[in-house]
């Protein structure tokens, strides 16, 4: 009974010097990274590893401070530590990300990704979905669509990745890929608000030129044919309007906005009525005979 109560206050006793003797070493390898001391980085987190292994702390600062030495055996090796000790993989990311934010440092972290997705096959889709997103936010319009292009190829029918990618190739002005991409989301999910507000407002103002040009030649024709005129205008509202008004309304019953109520207010309003053409004013010579 001594032994056991012997024993069981050591272990009452060692707990708090270790967790103690962890705070210290996570306050030195903290002191380190701000200081941007790679190697020391590294010499903590080897010892923090063996202290608490399931804590996320050091595996982030080694994964940083691995990439700034260029010493890609050890990212792989804390990579393979932190799913041994079975830390999330997101979660480690995610304080990546964190750590090279806070030294205002991103080419580091997308290095890091890249590093880590060739040398770990096996997580390649996890590291695709965090390069998507820094792509995206970056606006690197080429990166993003390469990497979604990896993604989709696995998962052809995911939402997120096609909206991400119809982003970026209509920003870099490959709007005709990006509008088709765009209506192929709304064929698998016609109640997407944020698509159908896009193309409601993108098709609108295609709309709009295309009844201007119609009456832009109509005032240009010397001698027009009214009828033929107007029933170019009647088959631009009765297909493309008819087709916007819809996407507007339904984004409307979704969430009601004075911008939608506006766009659909213009839209409903146009008529295959023709201008007015401007009366011929007679010749200066012709004013002077009279």
């Amino acid at each position: 009974m001594k032994r056991l109560i012997h024993i069981i206050l050591t272990i009452a006793i060692a707990f708090p010097t270790m967790a103690t003797s962890y705070e210290r070493r996570l306050a030195r390898m903290n002191d380190h990274f701000d200081h941007a001391e790679w190697s020391e980085v590294l010499d903590e987190t080897r010892k923090m590893v063996d202290m608490k292994p399931t804590d996320v702390e050091p595996y982030s600062a080694a994964l940083v401070a691995a990439q700034f030495l260029n010493d890609i055996p050890a990212e792989n090796k804390y990579l393979m530590l932190s799913q041994n000790n079975r830390v999330h993989i997101d979660s480690l990311l995610q304080h990546v990300y964190v750590r090279t934010r806070l030294i205002h440092n991103a080419q580091v972290y997308e290095k890091l990704l890249l590093n880590l997705k060739a040398n770990n096959r096996w997580l390649s889709r996890v590291f695709n979905i965090y390069l998507l997103d820094f792509y995206n936010f970056a606006r690197k319009t080429q990166e993003t669509i390469t990497i979604a292009d990896e993604l989709l190829q696995a998962t052809p029918d995911n939402l997120r990745f096609k909206k991400i990618k119809a982003n970026a190739l209509f920003y870099q002005g490959d709007n005709e890929e990006a509008i088709e991409l765009y209506e192929n989301i709304l064929t698998c999910d016609s109640t997407d608000y944020e698509v159908l507000t896009f193309l409601g407002a993108y098709y609108t103002t295609l709309d709009i030129m295309a009844i201007n040009e119609v009456d832009s030649m109509y005032l240009h024709d010397a001698q027009p044919v009214d009828s033929m005129y107007i029933n170019r205008k009647q088959h631009i509202i009765d297909t493309r309007i008819q087709h916007t008004l819809s996407l507007l309304r339904k984004a409307h019953e979704m969430q009601p906005s004075e911008h939608l109520n506006s766009q659909i207010e213009q839209l409903s309003s146009v008529t295959c009525q023709l201008p007015a053409k401007p009366e011929k004013r007679k010749s200066g010579k012709n004013r002077v005979a009279k």
